[in-house]
C-alpha cells in the first residue's frame, strides 16, 4: 500500500512539474476554436470518469485478495467488469486520439499520457484472467496477488495522470479567464 501511495504521489508530482512548460502555450494560441477544444474536454470529461470507475473496481478486486472467504466467483464478476470497462476505455482513447489535432497543449498531454497506463492495466487484467482461468484456487497464490496489486495500482495510475492534468488545464483556464479582467481594471 505504501508502494502504491509513493508511485501516485511520483506520477502526479511528474505530471504537475512537467506540465506548466506545456501547457504555457495554452493561453497564447488563439488559433484553436474554443468549441473544439470544448468538444474534446467533453470526452476527455467521460475518459477520465470511466478511469476513476476503473480505479475503484481494481482496487474492490484487490480487497477480495486480502479476504479469504470470497469466492473465486466474486474475482471473475469483478474481472469481468474491468475487462469490459477497459475495452470501453480503448474504444474512447481511440476517438480521443483521432480528436488531439482540435486539442489544446494539456488535452494533448493528457491523450498521450493515458494510452501506456492503459495498456498496463489492460495487460494486468488480462494476466489475471489467465492465472484465475486454470484454477480457482489460483487465487490465494502470491502471483495471482501480486497481478492484481499491480492492476490496482496501474488503473490508479491512469486516473492520476488524466485527473491530475485536466485539473491542471481547467485551472488554467479559469486563471486566464481572470487574467484579462484584472488587466482592464489598471488601465
Amino acid at each position: 500500500m505504501k508502494r502504491r501511495r509513493i508511485l501516485v504521489a511520483s506520477l502526479a508530482a511528474a505530471a504537475m512539474l512537467s506540465a506548466p512548460a506545456v501547457l504555457s502555450a495554452d493561453t497564447n494560441q488563439s488559433t484553436r476554436e474554443a468549441a473544439k477544444v470544448s468538444h474534446v474536454a467533453v470526452h476527455l470529461s467521460t475518459f477520465e470518469q470511466q478511469a476513476a470507475k476503473i480505479s475503484r473496481d481494481a482496487e474492490t478486486l484487490l480487497s477480495l485478495t486480502r479476504n479469504q472467504q470470497t469466492g473465486w466467483e466474486s474475482h471473475t464478476y469483478y474481472l469481468s467488469i474491468l475487462r469490459h470497462g477497459i475495452d470501453d476505455m480503448g474504444r474512447m482513447l481511440e476517438e480521443l486520439e483521432e480528436m488531439k489535432p482540435q486539442a489544446s497543449d494539456a488535452q494533448q498531454m493528457a491523450i498521450e499520457r493515458a494510452r501506456p497506463h492503459l495498456v498496463a492495466v489492460a495487460d494486468a487484467t488480462g494476466e489475471a484472467i489467465s492465472l484465475l482461468r486454470p484454477g480457482r484456487w489460483n487465487l490465494r497464490q502470491p502471483e495471482y496477488k501480486e497481478t492484481v496489486a499491480d492492476l490496482s495500482q496501474h488503473a490508479n495510475g491512469l486516473y492520476q495522470t488524466v485527473d491530475t492534468i485536466i485539473d491542471y488545464h481547467n485551472a488554467n483556464d479559469r486563471l486566464q479567464s481572470l487574467e484579462p479582467a484584472h488587466g482592464s481594471s489598471q488601465n
